[in-house]
């Protein structure tokens, strides 16, 4: 039984790869994003430089989401200074993957 359900479940990634790549894709650009402001404000801007500096520094795809950075920018900024690590990157892709 193990083994069939394992079976049945890497014949699922292997079919929905282009799906689901498409979403890491997104997903890892979206957490890129976060990190940036999470960056900026380990290295000391504010609220507002930080928006300005990850919103200038967008390009490509990432263009899209200039939009949303004062809101990432607001809630980084709500977090412990403690816990500004590669982590709150993670846990914004897994969150988006879930979505």
């Amino acid at each position: 039984m193990k083994f069939t359900m394992l079976t049945a479940l890497a014949a699922f990634t292997l079919t929905a790869s282009g799906a689901l790549a498409l979403g890491q894709k997104e997903c890892d650009l979206q957490g890129g994003l976060v990190m940036q402001v999470v960056e900026a404000r380990k290295s000391g801007a504010d609220n507002g430089a930080a928006a300005q500096l990850v919103q200038a520094g967008l390009d490509g795809e990432a263009q899209k989401y200039g939009a949303i950075v004062p809101a990432v920018v607001d809630w980084v900024y709500t977090l412990p200074e403690a816990q500004l690590g590669t982590a709150v990157g993670d846990s914004w892709v897994e969150g988006c993957l879930k979505q």
